[in-house]
């Protein structure tokens, strides 16, 4: 008679198998991050949403009872099957219950079939020459068999009747997550005018504001701040000088709009952009007006508009 796998094992495996199937079911908002530490993370994440929910709770502990009264029914049949044990197997029997089920495990891997043995399960047909046994799949075989069964019937049932791994609800959600977020840091680190500071010697934040400017500017000033609709940025004339300070006068205009020029919106005030965001816009134009070369009508760029401001001029 066999050993059974021992309560204390199959218990505990069956219950993290049901939390483990819940994780695929229970929406969590959170951003999957990439790499083993983000599965870690992921899954430490997931699982702490499912052990919130109450239905978890309830399921484990109907499973709880449920497995209790296999176990209780397991040794009842273990007990009449012993009874009709010879002494001789009995003996055998209760010796190897006393192997610790780790230490049986592990020495199964390795233990070999006597010839007797082999010969009481060989099946009577080959071919060949050869033949087969027949052997009874490993336990954890099974376990893993009967384990991928119900991964994939829960699996199936929750990406058919819920939005468990739709792509496209899991964009929107990590869209909505990943804004929320973005609002929050903006909000909590966003900056004013006085907080504001020029770095358009930094070619990684010109590079970003150049990406604001050509989707939010590029429709009135044109590439390159060249001008259209809008003025020429790349001269040294300019319509309105709010601040003595030019970098601080682009950052002005942007947040607040441009007093003579109704056009211009005022981006900082509308929450179009952030002030961070005015910030590496405000250094990328005075990049191009300071530091690249003045586009001019050759160019095909726009005519100066407005008056030449001495201060600023190209160094």
């Amino acid at each position: 008679m066999r050993q059974r796998t021992p309560a204390y094992i199959f218990i505990p495996l069956t219950m993290f198998a049901i939390i483990l199937a819940f994780t695929m079911v229970t929406p969590v908002e959170t951003v999957a991050e990439p790499g083993f530490k983000g599965m870690v993370n992921n899954l430490i994440t997931h699982l702490g949403a499912v052990v919130k929910e109450g239905i978890v709770w309830a399921v484990v502990a109907i499973a709880l009872v449920m497995l209790l009264i296999i176990n209780a029914l397991n040794k009842v049949v273990e007990t009449q099957k012993f009874k009709k044990l010879s002494a001789e197997e009995q003996a055998e029997y209760l010796a190897e219950s006393k192997i610790g089920y780790f230490t049986r495990l592990f020495s199964s891997a390795s233990k070999k079939q006597s010839a007797e043995e082999e010969e009481a399960i060989i099946i009577d047909h080959g071919f060949d020459g050869i033949k087969e046994l027949d052997n009874a799949l490993p336990q954890w075989w099974l376990s893993l068999f009967y384990f991928g069964i119900v991964f994939c019937i829960t699996y199936m049932l929750a990406y058919t009747f819920t939005d468990f791994a739709d792509s496209d609800v899991e964009y929107v959600e990590e869209m909505a997550i990943l804004d929320e977020r973005d609002a929050k840091w903006a909000e909590a680190n966003d900056i004013t005018i006085e907080g504001a500071v020029n770095k358009s010697n930094d070619p990684a934040i010109v590079e970003e504001g150049k990406k604001i400017f050509t989707q939010n500017c590029t429709q009135c000033h044109l590439d390159a701040g060249k001008g259209g609709i809008g003025p020429n940025l790349t001269d040294d004339s300019w319509i309105n000088h709010e601040n003595e300070d030019l970098f601080l006068n682009i950052y002005a205009i942007v947040y607040d709009g441009a007093p003579h020029n109704p056009q211009m919106r005022a981006f900082g005030q509308r929450k179009e952009l952030s002030g961070l965001a005015i910030e590496k816009v405000a250094s990328y134009v005075y990049h191009i007006n300071q530091v690249e070369k003045t586009l001019t009508e050759a160019d095909g760029a726009a005519a100066p508009q407005g008056d030449v401001v001495e201060a600023w001029k190209q160094k």
